[in-house]
């Protein structure tokens, strides 16, 4: 078929070009935006080239019924030149006369021919350019008559119309048809029905029709199109005449349309012989003429395929404006595509959300949802490989893309760059694979599928390609008020005529993605982290030290690095998960209630730091609870009995209230105030079922209950961390109030209840959490003797709840029970005797190597120690004094008493423990509910984190809970071993 225009090549030359061309708006650069328009008005045509409007020359207007050509206004005027476009020149007939039929001349009549072409045709003048019947000879005109029928002779053939017959000095003349030896050009100087012979530069040679398959072959439209295009593309540039500031006007914008397309279908490959070799070399950047172009030149009818190497470092230049971001929640952002047929035909200027970016939905979908702005797009979906072959459903066609914005109130466009990931240097490597942004080699244009190269000499379509991906890179800059132009990815895969007929599916997926530079961002995070880590190692100092002073050590070994090592990873832990917490929730408030869109989420790669501080933050809080268990299962417990036996019987007392106190105390070893598993529950509820989680997805603003018919964007991981945090502290905060103002209160506080316990059985507690620390609670019953029967029970409690008894504190008239005990190293190691001694008889009856003999010298060793500690707390020690102190707010605050015991003296033998009143029960934090801070961190990392890579909350849900319940069975299972290795009670009689 025949794709180009021909035109009087000699009379353009003749003509000067002030005359035949109109001035025109240039499309000057590629980083300059130009007025978007859609329409053009009476006067004007719309130049596919520049796709703007540009003014009809004198005497002409737009064509009827095809806005992209202008038209002599009427008959009477006759084409001087007629290029298409505006590269028209309109000349007056003579009053008497109208534009003959082929539009070059004048005539009086009009005639129809009745022999068959290309015999004769109808002409108005002589093969020298004479009038064929002269009028008069007075004209002006080039030439002016009558109409009638000719034989074309030797030397000449008819014109494309069958207006004339052509000369040989024609550029485009065709060959004879349909058989016939041809006139004026040699068969292998005519392609296409072209005659190359007056554009041809014989010097240039070395065509490739080549395809870019994984087995190339001969494509018959590469050895159709690919020698005219480059020449017809090239042939103002192939003569030192016409170079001058409108030559551009010469090149036939079909060929150059169509030696674009080529070079697309080959991925722009530049080795020799290939289309974009001879695009770039001869055309676009001539090497044997470089003035013909330069870096600002206008360059009219020439498709621009390739950015400079400099673009990367021009859009990230601080300097950058190009395009304002102005776009507010909603808003699309409105990317055109320049849509051309594989024959270089104009096909219109149309959106790129109207389905003709995405295999995925054809037209039954709304596509306008991936161009959102700020909302992160991605469809997958898989397609039967038949149907890609199919060229009804999918036609092969070719996208210049731009986006259009406004500015001052009108809308411009700007080119938007393609990066084809197939793209190959002559090195063999594939620059735009890489990670460095500043590599990739941007280019202008791309397809869907490709079903024309794949077509070989013998008709047989033998290869496809086919975009498998499509990502859409948005990157807002210069403090968020301008976004650069959004960038391309297409990635091609290629299905081979065996992949027909055998049900192969394939995968295609399109993205729409957004980013902006956030290492201001990233540095404040570990600003902060840096700060409170500074305090966090100040303060793991200050623990340790204050847990050396405890334990009495005198020198620094590697357990003491060690306990450094685990107040680090508490502190860092929880450092990690408040600065997570803190930015989740500042991205999830700040990007959802954003009006105008100034802030985009982070991309995978931006997302590093705060994957580290999920995942580092679970590690070490799961160190962190682990150090917890162990250290409050290895305390040293001992259950005091205050009862006295029956006068005359040295072993009346029960060992029974012993046993209750042990148990209760192992029920609330692991008890808590939060429940983690109503937590859980809740949680799932307000995520799952109020559909909170659709908070979560990358788009901004919240529709928490889409219809089907809406596009619901991919979740991300930190706004789903954000959402999740939020929910789970405040369902903690609402557990813990009702627990502490409600339940605790008119329901039961088991903290309470178990001192009250102690009281009750006459039993007091020491819990030695350090070899010179721990807690005591005071068990000691105003009325001497509880074991004693109902009755006298009653009437006990009758009396101490109408304060006939004395009171149940420590002290005189004093209610305090629980206290914190400092101890001297010589009452540890009095301690550490007896203790010593009761623990190898325990020995030996878990061995049951005891006989009665045995037995009485465990009972011994028991009561030696039960009975120095009753000294102890009764004053009946003059080596062990003690004195009761209250705490100062700031020991308090830090929970460190600033005064040792052993520099109160100077005198070993003078020094004295020293008990505080725990008026805040800090006993506790020999239990699971002292911790509960810590606790709560974990399970709620623990969450986030199994999360943050599922996405899945149920899920996340279950690890949690199991987790949890891991944690308190271990917690149960250590302290009730610990319990039946630190006293006399048997496990098998903790339940």
């Amino acid at each position: 078929m025949i794709l180009f225009k021909s035109f009087l090549f000699h009379l353009l030359l003749l003509i000067p070009s002030s005359i035949v061309f109109a001035q025109t708006a240039l499309y000057t650069a590629y980083q300059i935006s130009f007025p978007y328009v859609t329409s053009c008005s009476n006067n004007q045509y719309y130049d596919t080239a520049l796709l703007q409007c540009s003014p009809c020359p004198l005497n002409a207007i737009q064509k009827t019924n095809d806005p992209t050509q202008c038209d002599c206004i009427d008959r009477t005027f006759y084409y001087g030149v007629n290029q298409g476009g505006g590269s028209l020149l309109c000349l007056p007939c003579n009053s008497t006369y109208i534009r003959s039929s082929d539009g070059f001349g004048c005539v009086t009549t009009n005639i129809s021919c009745g022999l068959t072409w290309p015999e004769s045709v109808k002409t108005e003048s002589n093969l020298d350019g004479n009038l064929y019947t002269s009028i008069t000879s007075s004209s002006s005109q080039p030439r002016i008559g009558n109409e009638t029928c000719v034989q074309c002779q030797t030397g000449t053939w008819p014109d494309p119309a069958g207006q004339r017959c052509t000369p040989c000095a024609s550029v485009t003349p065709r060959r004879e048809r349909p058989t016939g030896n041809i006139r004026c050009c040699n068969a292998s100087e005519t392609l296409d029905g072209t005659c190359l012979l007056y554009v041809e530069d014989t010097s240039i040679g070395g065509f490739l029709y080549l395809n870019r398959f994984s087995t190339p072959t001969t494509s018959v439209f590469f050895q159709q199109h690919l020698r005219a295009s480059f020449f017809l593309c090239r042939m103002n540039l192939n003569s030192a005449n016409t170079r001058s500031s409108t030559r551009t006007l010469l090149s036939n914008a079909t060929a150059c349309q169509i030696l674009a397309n080529i070079a697309t279908m080959q991925f722009f490959y530049g080795s020799d012989g290939y289309a974009y070799d001879y695009y770039d070399n001869y055309i676009w950047n001539p090497q044997s003429t470089p003035t013909v172009w330069t870096t600002d030149t206008n360059r009219t009818s020439i498709p621009f395929l390739t950015y400079p190497l400099t673009y990367y470092d021009e859009i990230s230049a601080s300097t950058y404006s190009w395009i304002p971001a102005k776009f507010t929640q909603n808003d699309l952002m409105r990317i055109k595509l320049a849509k051309y047929s594989v024959t270089g035909q104009f096909l219109g200027l149309v959106d790129a959300f109207d389905t003709h970016m995405q295999f995925c939905g054809g037209g039954y979908s709304d596509g306008r949802p991936a161009f959102t702005f700020g909302t992160v797009y991605k469809k997958s979906c898989t397609i039967r490989a038949d149907v890609l072959w199919n060229s009804t459903l999918y036609e092969t066609a070719f996208f210049d893309p731009y986006v259009v914005f406004t500015r001052n109130g009108s809308d411009y466009m700007i080119s938007c760059p393609v990066v084809v990931l197939n793209y190959q240097l002559l090195t063999g490597t594939f620059p735009n694979r890489l990670a460095d942004e500043s590599s990739w080699i941007y280019h202008r244009r791309f397809f869907l599928v490709d079903r024309i190269s794949g077509l070989t000499t013998n008709n047989e379509l033998r290869n496809i390609h086919y975009a498998e991906s499509i990502r859409i890179l948005t990157t807002l800059t210069s403090g968020e008020t301008y976004i650069q132009p959004p960038v391309i990815i297409v990635e091609y895969n290629e299905l081979s005529s065996n992949d027909i007929g055998r049900g192969i599916l394939v995968q295609v997926t399109f993205e729409s993605q957004y980013r902006m530079d956030l290492n201001k961002h990233i540095l404040d995070i570990w600003i902060a982290f840096g700060v409170l880590a500074v305090l966090g190692i100040i303060l793991g100092f200050f623990r340790t030290i204050s847990w050396y002073s405890r334990t009495g050590n005198i020198t620094i070994d590697l357990l003491t690095i060690g306990k450094f090592s685990l107040y680090l990873c508490n502190i860092l832990g929880t450092i990690f998960f408040i600065i997570m917490s803190g930015v989740s929730l500042w991205w999830l408030i700040f990007f959802k209630r954003q009006d105008a869109i100034s802030l985009v989420m982070p991309t995978s790669a931006q997302q590093v730091t705060f994957t580290v501080l999920v995942v580092v933050g679970f590690i070490l809080k799961t160190f962190d609870i682990l150090h917890l268990i162990f250290r409050q299962a290895s305390a040293d417990i001992f259950f005091v009995d205050w009862e006295k036996p029956k006068a005359g019987y040295k072993n009346t007392v029960s060992i029974w209230r012993t046993y209750f106190v042990a148990n209760e105390f192992q029920e609330i070893q692991a008890f808590r105030r939060i429940n983690v598993t109503f937590q859980l529950f809740f949680v799932l509820f307000l995520l799952k079922v109020i559909n909170l989680e659709n908070i979560a997805t990358m788009e901004a603003g919240v529709n928490l209950f889409p219809s089907i018919a809406d596009y619901k964007p991919e979740y991300n991981g930190i706004l789903r961390v954000g959402i999740a945090f939020s929910m789970w502290l405040a369902t903690a905060v609402v557990q813990y109030l009702i627990y502490v103002i409600f339940y605790q209160r008119f329901i039961e506080d088991s903290i309470l209840n178990f001192v009250d316990l102690c009281s009750v059985s006459n039993i007091s507690v020491f819990i030695f959490t350090d070899n010179l620390y721990g807690y005591y609670i005071h068990g000691l019953s105003p009325h001497g003797i509880t074991d004693v029967n109902m009755k006298e029970m009653i009437m006990n409690l009758e009396r101490e709840s109408n304060q006939m008894s004395g009171t149940r504190g420590l002290q005189a008239k004093s209610d305090e029970q629980t206290f914190i005990i400092q101890l001297t190293s010589k009452f540890r190691a009095e301690y550490n005797i007896l203790i010593s001694n009761y623990q190898n008889q325990q020995r030996r009856n878990v061995k049951n190597l005891l006989g009665e003999q045995e037995a009485e010298l465990l009972m011994r060793s028991y009561r030696n120690l039960n009975e120095f500690l009753c000294a102890f707390i009764t004053h009946s020690l003059p080596n062990d004094r003690y004195t009761i102190y209250r705490r100062s707010f700031l020991e308090k605050l830090l929970n460190h008493e600033f005064q040792n015991p052993a520099s109160l003296t100077l005198s070993v033998n003078d020094q004295e423990s020293r008990l505080f009143i725990d008026g805040e029960k800090n006993f506790t934090r020999s239990l699971f509910t002292g911790h509960e801070n810590s606790l709560f961190i974990w399970n709620a990392a623990t969450f986030l984190f199994i999360d943050y890579f599922a996405f899945n909350y149920v899920l996340a849900a279950i690890i949690t809970y199991i987790f949890n319940f891991i944690a308190e069975k271990m917690r149960l299972s250590f302290g009730r071993r610990n319990l039946a290795a630190k006293t006399l009670i048997p496990k098998n009689f903790l339940i």
